[in-house]
């Protein structure tokens, strides 16, 4: 006795999949992270949010790292400074 169709098997372990593989990059990308530091553009792209939106957020007390050197334009974030500026840890 077939419960489910064939059609509806697929589709569901499509979604298994996809869930397993979302799940492996996060952790991929947290165990990347020695520093504890984000850049801004892995920082836009993680939490889908504009330049201008995190522009706001630094206006609004968000603390950006940026080494000290004069070439240098990256532009990083604490991971902790993020989370406690989005009220999720205190």
């Amino acid at each position: 006795m077939n419960l489910l169709s064939h059609e509806i098997e697929i589709a569901l372990k499509m979604e298994i999949l996809t869930l397993v593989k979302n799940y492996l990059e996060s952790y991929e990308r947290k165990r990347n992270r020695k520093t504890g530091l984000i850049s801004q553009k892995e920082l836009i792209e993680e939490l889908e949010i504009s330049y201008q939106t995190l522009t706001r957020w630094e206006k609004a007390g968000l603390k950006r790292y940026q080494p000290p050197l004069e070439d240098t334009r990256t532009v990083f974030y604490r991971e902790s400074d993020i989370l406690m500026f989005l009220g999720i840890e205190r």
